[in-house]
């Protein structure tokens, strides 16, 4: 048998790795994967910025030129990529052996580390909402706010209660996303319907949103919750009774995550040494731009 070359060493031992890896990141469920906008980027950073809103339309008066109205440019708001990396040290001897299995296990656990990372990521955005230490908005304030103001100061709004999750305390989320504004004052679009908490706080949000009644009364009161919200349970929520109200639509515009390098296999070594090194890496960055599309509780 001839001698089992650097060449060979690194071929056999990353394509088995890699194989695993890729098909195994593939297929764990995650949950910024349906919360975030994911976006690919080519650049060092990415920057998004908001201009201020237009007042409604006015009549036009025959053959004269419609009223004219500036527009002012709000906030910028820059993500900065961050590379995230895991190596793992493998002898010699095991590919001597050759462990498949062994190797096969390797491509597992970092496809699952690599995708704790990114979840676990995603979720500090939620779990960082009301103090803002590490996720600002554009108007430099945590994404939960008791007051969110414009350029110039004016149109100051809360997106923040400290309720604990019922049936009334959804209603007065769902009630005061509904009666945003624009940076002008403007009424704007804006539909809650979603739901996101914690792991404890599963069975009280269902019963919240999936009871024909409404919950905690003797009476036959319909439930205007039912069938009204989606439920996203989230395991990396740290806090075990904060909740958050979530508009999804405008959420994709706002609440973004920029893949700026996937989840690739590198590695490095030689026979020499004994061992061969073999981790995997990715670059992202994740933030959002508006708030508008969220209310939470600190409760």
């Amino acid at each position: 048998m001839g001698a089992l070359t650097t060449g060979q060493m690194s071929y056999i031992l990353d394509e088995v790795v890699s194989a695993v890896l890729i098909n195994e990141f593939a297929q764990l469920p995650n949950i910024f994967g349906s919360v975030y906008n994911i976006k690919t980027s080519s650049k060092a950073r990415e920057r998004s910025s908001s201009v201020g809103g237009l007042g409604q339309f006015s009549e036009k008066v025959e053959l004269q030129s419609p009223d004219e109205e500036g527009v002012t440019q709000q906030y910028q708001k820059t993500f900065n990529h961050t590379p995230f990396a895991k190596t793992v040290a493998v002898s010699r001897e095991l590919v001597d052996d050759e462990e498949w299995s062994w190797f096969q296990g390797l491509g597992e656990q970092l496809s699952m580390a690599a995708s704790r990372t990114m979840e676990t990521q995603a979720a500090g955005l939620f779990n960082d909402a009301f103090a803002g230490a590490t996720y600002t908005g554009a108007d430099g304030a945590a994404l939960c706010a008791d007051a969110h103001t414009n350029v110039d100061g004016g149109n100051s709004q809360d997106n923040k209660g400290t309720s604990a999750i019922s049936n009334a305390s959804i209603k007065a989320a769902r009630t005061a996303m509904r009666k945003f504004t624009d940076y002008e004052g403007e009424k704007i679009a804006v539909t809650p319907n979603t739901l996101i908490v914690p792991t404890d706080l599963e069975q009280d949000a269902w019963e919240q949103i999936n009871s024909m009644g409404k919950p905690g009364t003797a009476n036959n009161d319909a439930n205007f919750n039912q069938n009204r919200w989606q439920l996203i349970v989230w395991d990396y929520l740290t806090d075990d009774d904060n909740w958050f109200m979530v508009d999804m639509m405008l959420a994709r515009l706002h609440l973004l995550w920029y893949m700026r390098s996937g989840l690739e296999l590198y590695g490095d070594g030689d026979l020499f040494a004994g061992k061969r090194r073999i981790g995997a890496y990715f670059r992202k960055s994740n933030g959002f731009v508006d708030w508008r599309w969220c209310y939470g509780n600190d409760v």
